[in-house]
């Protein structure tokens, strides 16, 4: 019993000391133990989070892929050569000499092999402007005397000043990508002159050094206003696999945006085309991968064919979960898509340590199917 004239011996105080250490090494591990689980949970709820906003952005914006592309119509998708030109200006690229490869298909997916493929979302007009639709097509009325030559059309009032105009051949699938430079709406002519800055007209003598094609009557002549950076509007998603971001690229605004953060956290994406059988059918008859053969830049004839595209998003949590001494968290731990299974091989050592979310959707390209294009 307590002595009040005596107080505690050493022991007593000793054994308060230890019961009471005790005590607090049983609540700091129960705390501890509380705090790991949520974090975890949290860090779940991060990328959850993070997953399904990344994806909205992405599903809003692919749906809308072919936007402006009516006036078109008729056009570009018999374009196997696409003759066009940059003088380095970075309004038409940044690029010097005929720009080889210009591709009209509604989207465009990078294969990325081991790492996160790339999307291309591409538009005939401003995806921002609900009333951004081309100015409208028409045709020569006579042959051009030579490539630098005006158009001599049948409706100038298709085009305006500043728009750029595609012109297409009848058959043989020769198309020139030229910049109108003045619009004369009563002698029914559109001037592309060579300016100061030369965007798309080269002069005289390179039409004749590198053997541009001459339009014949008939030949269809479509126009449409050129985006920031290059003929069309293009938005680009891409995964920056070192600081797991998801990025965009949008030549819409202006300036043009390069590589603009849209969600963290985002470690991976993989895409594939949904294809229909004919252009006339709607009807997905296959999913191809980008690196599949004939896919890896879709030709003309394949454009209006891509109806859908199959697209997975891979979010990781930011908590790191420590295995059991000896044991590889990352033995246990696979990703996988509804169409198979996601590579890892270029994902660091300690991946599998984390927690990881696998979003898929199938984005349905509305102004294909509803034949805008």
């Amino acid at each position: 019993m307590y002595d009040s004239q005596k107080g505690f011996t050493l022991i007593e105080v000793m054994v308060g000391l230890v019961i009471g250490l005790l005590g607090t090494v049983i609540v700091a591990q129960a705390f501890t133990n509380n705090e790991a689980r949520k974090r975890a949970t949290t860090g779940t709820a991060d990328a959850q989070a993070n997953g399904g906003i990344a994806l909205y952005m992405l599903e809003r914006d692919a749906k809308a892929a072919g936007w402006g592309m009516t006036a078109t119509n008729t056009t570009y998708p018999g374009c196997t050569t696409i003759h066009a030109y940059c003088n380095g200006s970075a309004t038409c690229g940044g690029t010097n000499g005929p720009l080889g490869g210009i591709n009209f298909a509604p989207v465009l997916i990078t294969d990325g092999g081991s790492n996160p493929d790339t999307l291309t979302i591409q538009y005939f007009a401003d995806p921002n402007v609900a009333s951004g639709l081309p100015s409208g097509t028409t045709v020569l009325r006579r042959r051009m005397q030579s490539p630098s030559a005006e158009l001599d059309v049948a409706s100038a009032s298709a085009c305006m000043d500043g728009d750029l105009a595609l012109v297409a051949a009848p058959t043989g699938g020769n198309c020139t990508v030229m910049k109108i430079t003045e619009v004369q709406e009563q002698a029914a002519k559109l001037q592309h002159t060579a300016d100061a800055n030369g965007e798309y007209n080269p002069a005289p003598e390179f039409y004749t050094t590198n053997t541009w094609p001459v339009y014949e009557a008939n030949s269809t002549v479509s126009c449409f206003k050129p985006a920031n950076g290059g003929p069309i509007f293009r938005k680009v998603y891409s995964v920056n696999s070192a600081s797991r971001e998801l990025q965009r690229s949008d030549n819409s605004q202006n300036p043009a945006a390069v590589n603009e953060l849209v969600m963290t956290d985002v470690v991976d994406m993989q895409a594939q085309y949904g294809v229909s059988a004919a252009i006339s059918t709607d009807a997905i008859s296959a999913w191809v991968n980008p690196a599949d053969a004939g896919w890896t830049n879709p030709g003309p004839n394949d454009w209006r064919r891509i109806k859908a595209i199959r697209l997975a998003l891979v979010t990781r949590s930011g908590q790191y979960e420590r295995p059991a001494a000896g044991a590889n968290c990352s033995a246990t731990t696979s990703l996988a898509t509804s169409w198979g299974a996601i590579s890892t091989a270029n994902y660091p050592n300690d991946w599998g340590c984390y927690r990881y979310r696998v979003f898929e959707t199938v984005i349905p390209l509305r102004n294909v199917i509803w034949g805008h294009i």
